[in-house]
């Protein structure tokens, strides 16, 4: 989801974010292993044998479950949780002038501002550029109010890495990680740094059962142990991203780029990526992705995909494609078995014939998996513990859905529409009430649903002030800058599983 002040950040936000619910006991068929039998060195005694129970691969198709087409049924109660909700333009991590703003550093890490004596640029750039140089130097000056970077959610409670160095070309000097009570808004600092020295720009926030794990540019992961950061050492030299829909579990995406460096005058070829970095020029010859959970309790590392991709790879973007990710409990992917058009979904545990062509994954526990139709909001799912299948038509409430909480969120990216909830088995639909409106047609405003660590909701933004920058000439507009109001809306998975 990363800065607040931004529709674009907001937008990839959604991430941010899909799928958790209570974990059932597995009820699939599964036989004992044979056991060794061992003889004691000490008195030739023998041990009772050890039998392990390994539940075995299991593998379905369509047919082997019992279709139910559920009809959907409008309920006038209220839903079985309370959907909360806070505005975050509203929270307030005080003001701070960062020392990199200061003394020796002032200048040293001033912006570039020489544009402006450059005769060939147009008079709305130069007058922009100059309206930069006096914020900038207005804020080395006056303290800057804290501008939230990157949040997550865990529970009620919300993490953020807030920064107040703005304007500044060595990077975040001064960082703050606060605590936000959702319920009260009351924001408490758990960690700060405050280095002219050094950048901390915090690329990832993941809080499973409280505990606050980072990962910060070209420190690496870590954690955080009272107000100490340590380091966790994995995979040095990649950057790593939470995966969204890994829900409470802490499932991260590695990526390190092989580059080759190529002289100042290189002639990029069609398709080549020439990226710059301390002013000189590299060839991107590919790149390698890393997915992995980290199981905290035993402190390991369970490598889940690994794949190396092409320069030609990386620019049709099928690096990201049918990448397997933790949705809920378990792994999951789609495949297509040979001669057929209709798709599987594998996991560690089972493999599902779907019977249908194109899906989307929404959750993959033992016993349960949930899937929607890629161009229609068609849910199905599959109770391998009933041998049920169930199907449920949600295009005529809204786009979109995602399951959480043994339930089915139903909603659409505008705030034209009302949120659902959904009980599978019943079709009981509850209604929840429109979000806020915005200001009039021409104002943006943008809905994104995200997960976090024991939760599930949206952030909506709505532009509360606009200001349109005009030819003189021509009156025509030339951009126009908006001032966003961010409210989130979401549910505690502890609130609703009792």
């Amino acid at each position: 989801m990363k800065k607040f002040i931004s529709i674009l950040a907001a937008l990839t936000l959604m991430a941010g974010c899909f799928s958790c619910s209570e974990e059932k006991d597995s009820k699939s068929d599964s036989k004992p292993v044979e056991a060794d039998t061992t003889i004691s060195e000490a008195d030739g005694s023998v041990d009772e044998p050890v039998v392990q129970q390994q539940a075995e691969f299991r593998e379905y198709q369509a047919e082997d479950f019992k279709t139910i087409n559920v009809n959907l049924t409008k309920t006038d109660k209220e839903p079985p949780f309370k959907l909360h909700s806070l505005n975050i333009s509203e929270l307030d991590f005080g003001e701070r002038i960062s020392p990199c703003k200061q003394g020796e550093y002032r200048d040293k890490y001033k912006p570039d501002f020489s544009d402006i004596d450059d005769p060939d640029i147009d008079d709305e750039y130069r007058e922009y550029m100059e309206s930069v140089r006096t914020e900038w130097e207005n804020i080395c000056k006056v303290p800057a109010k804290g501008a939230i970077q990157f949040w997550r959610q865990c529970g009620n409670d919300i993490y953020a890495a807030v920064g107040y160095d703005t304007y500044c070309s060595g990077g975040d000097h001064e960082v703050s990680i606060f605590r936000v009570d959702g319920l009260t808004g009351e924001a408490t600092e758990i960690y700060r740094h405050s280095d002219p020295e050094e950048s901390f720009n915090v690329e990832t926030i993941a809080v499973p059962n409280g505990k606050v794990y980072l990962s910060v540019k070209d420190k690496g992961l870590m954690y955080l142990d009272g107000d100490k950061l340590v380091p966790m050492h994995y995979l040095e030299g990649y950057s790593h991203s939470l995966m969204g829909d890994s829900s409470d579990k802490l499932v991260f995406m590695s990526t390190k780029t092989f580059l080759k460096e190529v002289p100042d005058d290189y002639e990029p070829q069609s398709g080549d990526i020439v990226p710059e970095k301390d002013g000189k020029r590299y060839l991107n010859t590919g790149e390698e992705k890393v997915i992995s959970e980290y199981l905290p309790d035993k402190d390991e590392w369970k490598e889940i995909s690994r794949r190396t991709y092409t320069p030609e790879e990386i620019n049709s973007g099928i690096e990201y494609e049918n990448l397997p990710r933790v949705y809920g409990k378990l792994a999951a992917h789609t495949e297509k078995p040979e001669g057929k058009r209709k798709l599987d979904v594998v996991t560690d545990e089972y493999r599902v014939g779907t019977g249908i062509t194109g899906l989307d994954i929404l959750y993959a526990d033992h016993d349960r998996l949930v899937v929607k139709l890629s161009n229609k909001n068609i849910v199905h799912v599959f109770d391998m513990a009933k041998m049920e299948h169930y199907v449920l038509d949600c295009s005529g409430l809204a786009p979109m859905s995602q399951y959480f909480g043994g339930g089915i969120f139903v909603y659409a990216n505008n705030i034209e529409s009302n949120i659902y909830y959904i009980m599978p088995e019943l079709g009981l639909t509850f209604t929840f009430n429109k979000f806020h409106e915005k200001i009039d047609e021409s104002y943006s405003s943008y809905i994104n649903a995200y997960r976090g660590d024991g939760s599930f909701g949206f952030q909506q933004g709505i532009a509360m002030n606009k200001q349109e920058k005009r030819d003189p000439e021509t009156n025509n507009v030339i951009y126009t800058n908006y001032d966003y109001e961010e409210n989130i809306y979401w549910v505690n998975g502890d609130e609703m599983n009792g």
